[in-house]
């Protein structure tokens, strides 16, 4: 196996990093989608909505921010079915209206949030506000696995789905960074496996937080790609004949 330098990693001079090398065999890597539903990548739905509504302004970096983030997803979404990469749809819902069996504190902000905004019903399975949004709508055969909770793994079986899979790398997209997003990763990588987040294709609340989350990620939890552009040239790149599987990152 060769190397694959770190030309498409955000690593800036100076910054400790403690992470592996990543090993990418295509046949066991999946682009992970977070959260893309109406109820929290919605500028006028949901929880933005609510926001919005009990703290003016307060979403505009946000929306703007969702703007570009659900077309870069749309992009890599593109990609990846045109090249046979295995695609995750992680949503968040209940069956229940009463959202019984999310966690007691996650229960209550959103509840207490509906009640305050005089909404209701963003994240009951039979709302319309949880569908996944239209532009990025799972195609035939893609995987949509529902959690109850901020991460993907705290509330279902997404480990053992994965390992039954035989999937060792993410790459990660959705929302919202230092939520659901951050959550997973940081459960993701503390349970063995290798994690790339594509900084484009992620929406945060604020400019800051979203920066500072992605800084502190990068010092051992996952590589970060800036663009795009840049994650699917390296996808591109590791699937040309002959070239490299495993990807260089950190420390030189």
């Amino acid at each position: 196996m060769g190397n694959i330098e770190s030309k498409y990693f955000d690593q800036p001079r100076g910054e400790i990093s403690l992470l592996p090398p990543i090993d990418i065999d295509l046949a066991k890597t999946a682009l992970v989608v977070i959260d893309m539903q109406y109820h929290d990548a919605h500028a006028e739905q949901g929880i933005v909505a609510a926001l919005e509504k009990l703290y003016p302004g307060s979403t505009a970096y946000y929306a703007e921010r969702l703007a570009t983030v659900v077309p870069a997803i749309r992009r890599l979404l593109d990609h990846a079915r045109a090249t046979d990469l295995h695609v995750i749809h992680v949503v968040v819902g209940s069956d229940y209206q009463d959202l019984r069996d999310f966690n007691k504190r996650m229960r209550h902000w959103i509840l207490d949030l509906q009640e305050r905004s005089g909404m209701a019903d963003f994240y009951w399975t039979k709302s319309p506000t949880y569908r996944i949004l239209e532009e990025l709508t799972p195609a035939e055969g893609e995987t949509v696995f529902r959690k109850r909770s901020y991460g993907a793994f705290n509330s279902t079986n997404f480990d053992n789905f994965l390992r039954e899979m035989d999937i060792e790398t993410l790459l990660v997209t959705g929302c919202v960074t230092n939520y659901c997003v951050e959550t997973t990763v940081r459960d993701a990588a503390d349970r063995g496996f290798a994690v790339a987040m594509i900084d484009e294709a992620i929406a945060g609340f604020s400019q800051e937080s979203h920066d500072a989350t992605m800084a502190s990620l990068r010092g051992g939890f996952a590589a970060v790609i800036p663009t795009v552009d840049g994650a699917t040239a390296m996808l591109d790149e590791i699937r040309a004949p002959g070239d490299a599987t495993v990807v260089s990152i950190g420390r030189s």
